[in-house]
């Protein structure tokens, strides 16, 4: 009888504390702020000849769509954000380095290429293209309204 009473109380306690825990996981998620975007919705700003984005940003992560018109060119840079480049369509050509050497790599509609942090990469559209880039953290860079240097030296390219 004894075993079965302590038995019942530690599954008490453990139930107990189980519901404790899902009650704080619940409470921590209800204060979290949820954000709702609408790419299509949002407006599109030139940040260079050829270069439209928008985009939008969480606690830890940001994420851009690009519109590149053929020739735009995003010159040579780095920042201290990881960053996964989707290419929704089209084409780009870019120079980064693999292994400690310059490449250039050109990367298609439906592929992906990651870029470690502080890994130096250049842009210049094939052709007219849409591109889906997630940086995480966030990049500080652009959380005020002046374009970083890099950007103000963007020219398409003939």
């Amino acid at each position: 009888m004894k075993n079965t009473l302590a038995a019942l109380a530690v599954t008490a306690l453990f139930a107990s504390y189980t519901a404790n825990a899902q009650v704080n996981t619940i409470d921590s998620i209800a204060t979290s702020k949820v954000q709702h975007f609408n790419f299509d919705e949002m407006e599109s700003e030139t940040i260079g000849e050829g270069i439209k984005r928008k985009w939008f940003h969480g606690q830890k992560g940001q994420m851009t769509i690009f519109n590149l018109e053929k020739d735009a060119h995003i010159p040579w840079h780095k920042h201290p954000n990881e960053q996964i480049t989707y290419i929704m369509s089209g084409k780009v050509k870019i120079k980064t380095i693999i292994d400690g050497k310059e490449e250039f790599v050109e990367v298609g509609a439906g592929e992906v290429i990651v870029f470690p942090e502080n890994v130096p990469h250049e842009f210049w559209a094939l052709e007219e293209t849409v591109d889906l880039d997630v940086h995480v953290p966030v990049r500080e860079d652009w959380l005020s309204k002046e374009l970083p240097d890099y950007l103000k030296k963007t020219e398409k390219q003939d």
